[in-house]
């Protein structure tokens, strides 16, 4: 109930501010996506915006966005239901696919803007209409683009404007990373989430790190945000048999930064985090094969390609789950001998995305022109 008042209040000081100072209003949904938004708020500051506003469900977030710009914390469903619908500004920015399901859009609000918060193709591991109601995609690069074209025109879905900025948040961890701490065999294990009731993290996660922990490898594990709704049981199962392993870790922190800087090795199934790891840090990664994750059975009628499989095939080291018991030889090889060549990821990065180490300012730069052009 105190969440329920304190939500409201915020929504009526958010309804209080004059409609005119609602240029740039940033919804984010999980305290893991704030570097994702970083960047492009200071940028947008940095050219002389000061109607930006965040709307957070995060108390933590709250209490980091209201010390750079004016920011509301509104975590109640019903609350959120009445913020999105009388929402009246002139871009909505945020990373939440499915709008309109449940949060619809207001007559009120002038552009809905999405950006990304992973590299990955967009009609695979998202569903069909995770896009549909944008008006403006800020896409990590040409090749998502296409894509988004290619959905517009097979589903006949509202034609939108796509602007190729970059990912902004591969620039913001560039910027910080520390490329020398990197830990002695130690194995960060960050599986993806996947609607299917079959997958890596429930039916696997524990056989891993007990394998791992068994051959003496320090292990973090980092579920995705998603795990903390859908499988809540398996994180307390995995908490009640290894926290009192001085090996083992688990990583709750909002960046996924330290957890890579020490990783001398990344294992997934189909997480997009190995695209920061092999990009950044150039060590090997490991995937096991378990279940695709598909999100959009439609996906085949757009493209048979995804970024993520080109990945796959020029930087993985494939291992099916079956065959678990030679996961630890094969951290073993891959410690000793297999980092990713420089020029293969720089290649990799030149092709796919755009305005590297200057996405954030490209989009601020676009948003801004566009706002003074509708002014």
């Amino acid at each position: 109930m105190l969440n329920f008042f304190e939500s409201l209040i915020n929504l009526l000081n958010f309804i209080k501010i004059d409609n005119k100072k609602k240029d740039f209003v940033f919804f984010i949904e999980s305290k893991f996506y704030r570097n994702h938004f970083m960047d492009l708020i200071l940028n947008l500051k940095k050219l002389g915006h000061k109607n930006i506003i965040v709307i957070t469900l995060n108390k933590d977030d709250f209490i980091f966005f209201k010390n750079i710009t004016n920011c509301f914390y509104i975590n109640n469903y019903m609350l959120l239901v009445i913020f999105f619908k009388i929402l009246n500004c002139r871009f909505m920015i945020m990373t939440l696919v499915g709008l309109g399901n449940p949060f619809q859009k207001s007559r009120f609000c002038k552009f809905y803007v999405y950006f990304f918060h992973a590299i990955a193709s967009t009609h695979k591991i998202y569903t069909k209409t995770a896009f549909k109601n944008y008006d403006i995609i800020l896409t990590n690069g040409e090749y998502q683009s296409k894509e988004l074209r290619l959905a517009e025109k097979q589903f006949n879905f509202p034609k939108k404007e796509i602007i190729n900025s970059g990912y902004f948040f591969l620039d913001n961890i560039r910027k910080v990373a520390n490329l020398n701490i990197k830990e002695k065999r130690h194995i960060l294990f960050a599986p993806s989430w996947n609607y299917n009731i079959k997958n890596l993290f429930d039916d696997f996660s524990i056989d891993i790190i007990s394998t791992l922990l068994a051959k003496d490898f320090i292990v973090t594990l980092r579920p995705h945000p998603e795990h903390y709704k859908r499988s809540k049981n398996i994180i307390d199962k995995v908490n009640e048999l290894f926290s009192d392993n001085k090996n083992f870790s688990l990583d709750k922190n909002i960046s996924n930064l330290k957890s890579l800087e020490k990783a001398e090795i990344v294992i997934t199934d189909n997480s997009s985090i190995v695209f920061e790891f092999i990009l950044i840090f150039k060590r090997p990664i490991i995937y096991l094969d378990y279940q695709d994750k598909i999100h959009n059975i439609d996906a085949g009628k757009v493209s048979t390609r995804t970024i993520e499989s080109e990945f796959k095939g020029m930087f993985g080291n494939k291992l099916d789950v079956k065959n678990l018991y030679e996961l630890s030889s094969l951290c073993e090889n891959l410690i000793n001998d297999n980092n990713p060549s420089n020029d293969l990821s720089n290649s990799f990065e030149k092709k796919y995305l755009s305005n590297v180490n200057n996405s954030a300012s490209f989009a601020a730069n676009y948003l801004s022109n566009k706002l003074n052009l509708i002014k």
